[in-house]
């Protein structure tokens, strides 16, 4: 649903643009306006869909090569513009674009409390299910459970909420993780029967330095992240 809902903002945006400038004027100007919205695409997307920490950093060093040049282009645009016929609208349309960038760039990123809370029924359908699976004796502690709900409930969470992978780490406790960048992972963790990962010793998994360090979302759900 997030990333449905980046890629109707970002063809809106579009839209808006078109309409401000006028077709007629856009000649000259569609190479740094599409360049400029793949870029607020992208940001978009690693600020509230992707999880995976470690392709995070090149993610928005690209997004920014796509940000930074077509605004000089377009900066460029609109000193050449100056005294045409239509300059103004050409200016409006522009001023808008870079505005929506301005914000696009610097509102806060999805938390992955936010991101738990915004598929909160996928998560638990997943950990619901691999904690019956366990309970009848189907897979053991550090295996994986598969099934088609499974599988389309997870496909759901790494396509819009960036979730790598989930573990059962313990009979009471599953990890979603949302990816590791050296030494460094984290995710959302389910437990259930009163668990609590903070507190309860549970078995880590052997990628994890244990260090690990908790913070409660609410009953059941707590964000994790281990390493440095």
């Amino acid at each position: 649903m997030a990333l449905a809902i980046i890629i109707t903002l970002t063809l809106l945006l579009g839209i808006a643009m078109v309409l401000i400038c006028g077709k007629e004027n856009l000649k000259g100007m569609i190479t740094p306006l599409l360049m400029l919205g793949a870029g607020d695409f992208l940001f978009l997307y690693v600020k509230f869909v992707k999880g995976d920490i470690s392709l995070i950093f090149l993610a928005y060093l690209f997004a920014m090569v796509l940000v930074v040049i077509p605004t000089i282009w377009l900066i460029a645009i609109v000193v050449k513009s100056n005294g045409e016929k239509d300059s103004e609208k050409i200016v409006r349309a522009i001023v808008f674009s870079l505005t929506m960038t301005i914000i696009i760039v610097f509102v806060p990123s999805l938390k992955a409390e936010g991101k738990f809370r915004f598929y909160q029924k996928d998560f638990y359908a997943v950990s619901d299910a691999v904690f019956q699976a366990y309970d009848e004796g189907e897979i053991s502690i550090g295996k994986h459970f598969s099934s088609d709900e499974i599988v389309k409930k997870m496909e759901k969470l790494k396509r819009s909420a960036g979730v790598g992978n989930y573990t059962l780490v313990d009979k009471d406790v599953i990890y979603f993780s949302f990816g590791a960048f050296f030494h460094t992972i984290s995710g959302i963790a389910i437990c259930r029967n009163g668990k609590d990962p903070s507190v309860d010793q549970i078995v880590l998994p052997s990628s994890f330095d244990g260090m690990t360090t908790y913070r409660y979302i609410m009953d059941g759900a707590y964000y994790f992240s281990d390493g440095l």
